[in-house]
């Protein structure tokens, strides 16, 4: 088994990215291996033709997809699936396309040799252009049980994991971010999961942790990377 992380896909906005002409390694994978998106996973949303098309298309390929949410996603959609176990936490799989995986807030899993948190969720910074139920969900930030639950399985992990995977980062990590990404002013308020992250960076013991939302790839620090265009191994 071999885990590999990459940043936001968008529907089939940026899911070229993972093509065999973009991402060669690919070819050589199996359904032991295992793709992670950093939210913004973004299908289906509208059940267009379009849309089924690219879920046949990415459950085609020889790899397991799995993705923590992000901010523009079905919510809707999510919260029908059903729940059950795999790699030690809860998750979500897509009935039609069975090698789509949805890694729940607050989950700890074992991939192979590796630990890892998920944490999915983030705040829309453009939802006034938004349609709320349809375009933009006030489900994009997790619920304060969703975060207590994630306590809860970093309790039992013992507040020690080798990887986080979410899709915006803590407010520390927020001034890098956005300098990678080029962006300032109002795109920097930070929300309630912004400070939670803080809070899990002064207790948690963790060896990297890769987040999407911004748009940008840099590795901020030894320990923190913002993924988006790349497709990187761990472990």
């Amino acid at each position: 088994m071999s885990v590999w992380v990459t940043g936001d896909v968008h529907g089939s906005i940026d899911i070229g990215k993972l093509s065999g002409r973009s991402w060669p390694e690919g070819r050589g994978l199996t359904r032991d291996d295992l793709l992670i998106v950093c939210g913004d996973f973004g299908m289906p949303w509208d059940g267009s033709n379009r849309e089924r098309y690219w879920l046949d298309w990415l459950a085609e390929r020889p790899w397991t997809t799995l993705f923590v949410d992000g901010n523009h996603e079905c919510f809707p959609y999510l919260a029908d699936l059903p729940v059950t176990e795999r790699w030690g936490g809860h998750v979500q799989v897509y009935p039609e396309w069975p090698s789509i995986v949805h890694l729940m807030r607050g989950e700890v899993y074992q991939l192979g040799d590796l630990r890892v948190f998920a944490m999915g969720g983030a705040s829309s910074h453009d939802k006034e252009w938004r349609v709320e139920g349809w375009s933009w969900f006030p489900e994009e930030l997790p619920s304060f049980e969703e975060l207590e639950s994630g306590e809860k399985n970093l309790d039992a992990a013992g507040w020690d994991v080798d990887l986080v995977v979410s899709h915006c980062c803590s407010s520390r990590m927020l001034p890098g971010a956005l300098g990678a990404a080029g962006v300032g002013g109002g795109r920097e308020g930070r929300d309630r999961l912004n400070e939670w992250f803080d809070a899990l960076e002064d207790r948690l013991g963790f060896r990297q942790w890769y987040f999407g939302h911004y748009h940008a790839d840099a590795q901020l620090d030894e320990r923190h990377r913002l993924i988006y265009r790349d497709i990187v191994r761990v472990g």
